[in-house]
Order: C-alpha cells, then structure tokens, then sequence
C-alpha cells in the first residue's frame, strides 16, 4: 500500500521551525507506523535564486545585533498591505520551483510551520493543481505574527488559548482552529521526577542545585557572561552550559578555569535528561525550549528575547508565576541566587506552576488532527 504524503513547509529561520516539523513527523510515525512519508523543505534556501536563497543564514545577526531592523520589519509587516506588498515582490522569484517540486512529490496534505509559508503555500497548491488540505501549525507560543493567519487553510492549530484569542481576532475562523500546544519531541514525555538519578547519570553532584544555561540551537544570547558570574556568585550550584552549535563560544568555555563544577556541552540530543537533572534553566525566551522546560516542570529565567514573535512569551511566562525575565546579568543572578536559597520555597511554586502549564502530548495531538485530513 502506497504511503501518504505529508509536505512541510517553512524557512531556517532559527531552528525552531524545522524542530517543530520533525516533532510532528515523529509522532506520526509513532502512531501510524509505516503509513506515512513525511517531506520536510526549507522553501527559501531550497527555491529561491542566489544570493536571496542566503538570507535565512542572517537570521542570528538580525535578530541578535540587528534587533532594531528586525522590530522594525516585523511591525511593517503586520499590515496585511504591507504583507501583501512583500509577497508580491518575491512570489514571482519561487512560484514556478515550488510548483514544479509539488507537482513532483503529489502530496497528500501540506504543512505550514512557517509564517511566510501560509499565504503562498495555498498560491502554490492551487498552481501545482493540487487538492489537498492545507494546513497551518503556528509555531510562535503567544505573539503571533498576522502572517500566520490566512483564513482559507483548511485548519489551523496554535500552542495556546492566547494565541487562539489572537488568531480569531485575525479573521480565522473559529471552527478551524485548536489548540494543542507547542509540538516538541517525544522523548520529553519520559524526563522523570527523579532529579537525583538524572544528576547521577550525567556524573554531577547530585546533592548540588544545577542551573542549566541554554542559548538555543545556535547558542545566541550571554551565554558567556551569564555562565562566568553565576559561577562567581553562587558558590553552592553548579552549571550545565548547552552551546548549540556555537563551536567558538564552547571553545571559549572550555578555556575557562571554572569556580564552582561546570560541564560545557555543544549541540545536544539529551536535552530531556539536561533539563530533568537541572534545578533552574536560564535560557532566551524561545517557545520551543519554554515548553520542554514546563514538561520538564523547570522554572525558567529568561535571559532575553526576540523583539516581536518572543515578546508575549515573556509576559506569559511571568503571568503564570512559573519564572522571571531578567534584563541584566546582575539581576539575573540576583534571581538564581534568590531562588536556589535553601530557606527559600519559591523554586518549589514555580515548578508545580510551569508543570500546570505542560502539554506534553502537543505533538501527538497535532499528529492526530493532521492525519484526520488525509
């Protein structure tokens, strides 16, 4: 028996969009096995002319040191006319590549988990002659860009009740939406309570609080910083440091002559474990590392965030008590120094509140509306 099709669709811009499709491609496997096929294309890279096809490759700089020009984009293209203005430009410079890769590959439902992918993905069903169902998996936790709205999808799934509020307020229908959470691996559902035998099982002190420091897939923010005066100041903790594939900042780390325990990791595959062995994470505030902390029931001081898509995750972090968001290095530290006080039962709170927050089936649930359509 032939296997359905699935077609993701989306942009390198950050890992977080291709993370999520593999989610999901994950969970269907899990509960379909062998029925499905999943293709997974990074549309821009992959269809667009040189030197247009590089520009996912500056989304660090853009959205690190150029944050001022990405605010600014983001706003402008809000508006539907500006949306409008922008996806005339470049639609002529992609249509007929993604047309005739569609028409190759015939899938049996496409996939948006990219805001650019919505709107022209359904131009490009519709020129590659395709009747299938269309649907739209938003990837950003609260804030959503009006991109992600397209009300003609056949559905459209969102992380949380806020984003839903928002979505409808964006002209998608109500039937067509749900909410499922944020569509993360499988392998969170089995992070246990047992902080100690995770501990154990790295080889770190399992009487020692641990802070884990995470700067996502590519290892943006202070992570330097933020490692170097937590070890200062906090003498009784010791740190877990995730650089992602930032080769030059793990190099920097592992240079250094460290005052309290500290292992130094690059890009992972054990993150589930990292998070059950740690006491507190400290990370910028991207929605796929917020949802495994709740799974995890971590609490969560956020280092930074990305003017825009990553504002409303801050506010929903801190409406829900399950962390804080630290705009210095010093406060920061104040904060974990605060928090891992022996005397102190905050630490406790905040677990139990981001652990109500947790949807750890999101995937599964995505997986299961998604095959529904099929």
């Amino acid at each position: 028996m032939r296997k359905k099709k699935i077609l993701f669709l989306l942009s390198d811009t950050g890992g977080g969009h291709r993370a999520s499709a593999m989610a999901i491609s994950e969970a269907i496997e899990a509960l379909y096995p062998g029925q499905y096929e999943s293709l997974i294309e990074d549309v821009w890279k992959r269809h667009m002319p040189y030197p247009i096809n590089r520009f996912p490759d500056t989304y660090g700089w853009i959205t690190g040191p150029g944050m001022p020009i990405w605010a600014l984009i983001w706003k402008l293209t809000y508006y539907r006319k500006m949306q409008r203005l922008v996806f005339a430009s470049f639609a002529p410079l992609v249509k007929n590549s993604v047309t005739a890769f569609m028409r190759k590959e015939q899938p049996d439902l496409v996939v948006s988990v990219h805001p650019l992918m919505n709107h022209l993905g359904l131009q490009w069903r519709e020129s590659a002659g395709l009747n299938v169902p269309f649907i739209t998996v938003v990837t950003d936790m609260v804030t959503l860009h009006s991109s992600w709205i397209c009300p003609q999808v056949d559905r459209c799934l969102v992380p949380t009740e806020k984003a839903r509020d928002l979505a409808l307020e964006l002209g998608m229908p109500r039937e067509k939406l749900a909410v499922h959470g944020q569509p993360v691996g499988l392998k969170f559902n089995e992070v246990s309570g047992d902080k100690r035998k995770h501990k154990l099982h790295l080889g770190i002190d399992p009487d020692k609080p641990a802070i884990l420091i995470v700067g996502g897939g590519e290892g943006t923010g202070q992570i330097y910083r933020i490692a170097r005066r937590i070890a200062k100041t906090i003498p009784n903790g010791q740190l877990l440091v995730v650089t992602g594939r930032n080769q030059r900042l793990k190099a920097r780390l592992d240079a250094v002559s460290w005052d309290i325990p500290t292992s130094v990791y690059g890009f992972v595959d054990n993150m589930p474990e990292l998070m059950g062995a740690a006491d507190l994470l400290v990370t910028k505030a991207g929605p796929g590392t917020i949802s495994e902390a709740f799974i995890a029931g971590l609490p969560l001081i956020l280092s930074g965030y990305i003017r825009g898509q990553e504002a409303g995750n801050v506010a929903y972090v801190k409406e829900h008590k399950a962390g804080a968001y630290a705009s210095t290095t010093r406060g920061l530290t104040a904060l974990a120094r605060d928090w891992l006080d022996v005397n102190n039962p905050i630490l406790q709170e905040l677990a139990r509140n981001a652990s109500c927050l947790a949807r750890p089936n999101a995937s599964l649930d995505i997986a299961t509306d998604i095959c529904k359509l099929v």
